[in-house]
């Protein structure tokens, strides 16, 4: 099997046109919260891909720090390949939770094998300084 990760990006929207081209918006790396648990009300998890011509499976997983799983279900797409294009994976993902700071990872998987993965760093927001505002 042949796969490969032409482009992977968190974003905060994502849609495919009439022409099949991909659009994002917000493209982030990283998500700054005031405390643990945090909810990330929504994000995209947008990858093309380049596959062996033929039907596929593709998994989203998320990774903690630790490397355990963070999402008890993670979302599976089946794709179609054909020969000469590229396969359009876009994956909402709504109201997720983290309990841990530090480097998470949204896993790539074509047929049950890893092909990539994708950082995302939650850190702790810094408190502002507390002091006179001057106008």
């Amino acid at each position: 099997m042949t796969a490969e990760i032409r482009l992977a990006a968190l974003c905060d929207h994502a849609l495919v046109g009439q022409d099949g081209k991909v659009s994002l918006m917000g493209i982030f790396r990283n998500i700054s919260v005031s405390g643990l648990p945090a909810q990330h009300p929504r994000m995209f998890v947008v990858a093309i891909l380049g596959l062996d011509v033929g039907a596929h499976t593709v998994r989203v997983r998320l990774l903690r720090p630790d490397g355990q799983q963070a999402m008890p279900n993670p979302p599976e797409i089946s794709v179609h390949a054909v020969a000469g294009q590229d396969v359009n994976v876009i994956v909402e993902l709504n109201n997720m939770s983290f309990t841990s700071y530090g480097t998470h990872q949204f896993d790539l998987e074509v047929d049950g094998s890893s092909i990539g993965g994708l950082p995302v760093a939650i850190v702790q927001m810094q408190q502002q300084q507390q002091g006179r505002r001057t106008n």
